[in-house]
């Protein structure tokens, strides 16, 4: 399974509510500062950045570009990780576009490039690369349609919810699920209350989202295969990261924040 998203997750349908579009996320560029929070046995050092841009692709549809490069220092060994990711995905959740190519120590590793489409209780993969394939599963969600029910439940007062989904990992048969419990926030409790990215989200609300992730590999002990916490803004943007990849655990800062013109009007 590859690295997860931050936070740009899936529509859910596991408890039949009413799906939200990602209209409610506004366009926008970020890049977050990564360290090692908590070493592992092997991962005694850590430093990177995520970058991503998301905009409209049309006024029915959402691109993303998201680009994750981290440093790892193992002992005396060091490993550079570039991850980067171009989707698009319908605003409605049932169209996802998807191409993520990934170097280690500049060396391409597998690259994964397909589409999905949502019918029914349905969700179909056309997969180009690795290798030329379908594959159907049960109804998923979709990465920015997640995000966009994380918000919506959030508002609702829900507090913790299930959902499948599909991120454009090479393994969709594995089932891939997650559990998000939302933990309501006071804006004053921000650690940036007062530095210039936290001047222009006040006011706004947010939440502090805890996000489990599980497939056939997980734990027998129910442990997840990934878990990230950061919080969320009703606009969309994330902020204090936490990525905890099991052999260690990542953290990051909004650093650069820019939230881009919408000339679709899709302002929350």
């Amino acid at each position: 399974m590859g690295l997860r998203h931050l936070a740009f997750c899936a529509l859910l349908s596991t408890l039949g509510v009413a799906c939200a579009e990602a209209a409610s996320l506004v366009p926008q560029e970020a890049v977050y500062d990564l360290t090692l929070d908590q070493p592992g046995s092997v991962v005694n050092g850590a430093e990177g950045r995520i970058a991503l841009q998301l905009k409209n692709d049309t006024c029915e549809a959402m691109s993303l570009d998201y680009r994750f490069v981290v440093r790892f220092q193992e002992d005396t060994e060091l490993t550079v990780t570039d991850q980067h990711t171009l989707s698009k995905e319908s605003r409605d959740g049932r169209r996802f576009e998807f191409e993520t190519r990934t170097t280690i120590d500049g060396a391409p590793q597998e690259a994964v490039k397909g589409k999905a489409v949502t019918e029914g209780e349905k969700t179909r993969i056309d997969y180009e690369l690795p290798v030329v394939r379908q594959t159907e599963i049960e109804k998923a969600a979709f990465p920015l349609n997640h995000t966009a029910e994380i918000i919506e439940q959030a508002k609702a007062g829900q507090r913790i919810f299930e959902t499948r989904l599909f991120d454009g990992d090479n393994e969709a048969e594995k089932d891939l699920t997650t559990t998000v419990i939302i933990a309501p926030t006071s804006p004053k409790l921000t650690e940036r209350a007062s530095d210039p990215i936290g001047k222009r989200l006040e006011g706004i609300r947010s939440w502090m989202i805890v996000e489990s992730y599980y497939n056939s590999d997980s734990d027998r002990d129910g442990l997840p295969i990934f878990e990230t916490r950061y919080r969320l803004y009703e606009n969309g943007v994330s902020d204090e990261l936490k990525m905890n990849f099991g052999a260690y655990t990542l953290k990051g800062r909004l650093s650069h924040l820019e939230l881009l013109p919408d000339e679709c009007g899709k302002r929350p």
